[in-house]
């Protein structure tokens, strides 16, 4: 399938650029297993980024096993008139599918799970189809409990296929007036992180990547994904010296906003042409640590991953 896009028309630049990328690769979760499978290796977290990488190819699995619900027409309609996401995640009226997604996920999970996964799958294969449910509405608001903390992986695993597979039966009119640029112009949710690509015309641009759906959409690069200002916006990284050879070749950084007090992972594809939106802020949690320390709150969510209360 040929990746849909929508030109910006703000510049000579950028109207040649896709400013929305659809969801269209399909390898997506495939390239996303490898990828936690790779950050793994010796890696403090590496039990958790390889049961990731079970999900991640879970995920693939199922992808393409079923086709997309049928669009809503009054959504699209909406879309095409006002700008509004076609499919927004707190509106959108989940066709059920999206728990089979779940059930195939976790049934390719179990086969190889650790022990100490096994309750959180036992606890999920026992909720009944509201209480399921209820936990997916949660995930997508934001408000997940400590007490879903183990579930909340595999159910935003589950809806990220779901809305990927959603996304990309859309067509380029379905998104073409959704101009708000901090938040998915498909599905209304905030980026997981922004990845500055390589190759092809979008080379050197930077894409802000949803955390639900993996749509991506272009945003100029030294301005902040919360709050669109370029006034104090700078870069934290794990390095010790933040002006080091080493801050430089970071592939990961943060994106800190003076303005807005918030922060959003930024990866260099340039760095490091493998890097992940979703697997590579899973792997630098750390640097998650270092910019919490500083008063700034995260813009964005990653849906594999709850981040608790405290």
């Amino acid at each position: 399938m040929a990746t849909q896009i929508i030109t910006d028309g703000s510049t000579d630049r950028v109207r040649e650029a896709p400013r929305v990328v659809l969801p269209a690769n399909p390898r997506l979760f495939e390239e996303r297993a490898a990828r936690f499978a790779q950050l793994a290796a010796g890696h403090p977290m590496g039990a958790y980024l390889r049961l990731m990488a079970q999900v991640a190819s879970g995920q693939q699995a199922v992808l393409g096993s079923r086709e997309a619900a049928p669009l809503q027409q009054a959504a699209l309609e909406q879309s095409r008139s006002y700008g509004m996401p076609p499919l927004a995640a707190q509106g959108h009226a989940r066709a059920p599918l999206w728990r089979d997604d779940l059930r195939d996920i976790l049934g390719a999970v179990r086969a190889d799970a650790a022990p100490g996964v096994r309750p959180a799958l036992d606890r999920l294969a026992a909720m009944d189809d509201a209480s399921l449910e209820a936990v997916a509405d949660r995930v997508l608001t934001g408000t997940t409990l400590d007490d879903d903390a183990a579930v909340v992986p595999f159910v935003g695993a589950a809806l990220q296929v779901y809305f990927t597979r959603q996304a990309a039966s859309l067509a380029v009119d379905d998104v073409s007036h959704c101009d708000v640029a901090t938040v998915c112009p498909v599905c209304g949710t905030r980026p997981v992180a922004s990845v500055i690509r390589i190759g092809g015309a979008q080379a050197s641009l930077r894409y802000l990547v949803c955390a639900l759906c993996q749509t991506e959409w272009n945003m100029a690069r030294v301005q902040c994904s919360s709050c669109e200002t370029d006034k104090g916006v700078h870069y934290l990284s794990l390095a010790e010296n933040p002006d080091s050879d080493q801050a430089g070749q970071a592939a990961v950084k943060a994106e800190a906003c003076d303005e807005c007090k918030t922060y959003l992972k930024l990866m260099n594809q340039e760095k490091d042409p493998f890097v992940d939106p979703c697997a590579d802020d899973l792997a630098t949690l750390a640097l998650d640590l270092l910019v919490d320390e500083q008063g700034l709150a995260r813009s964005g969510p990653n849906l594999l991953f709850h981040p608790g209360s405290g």
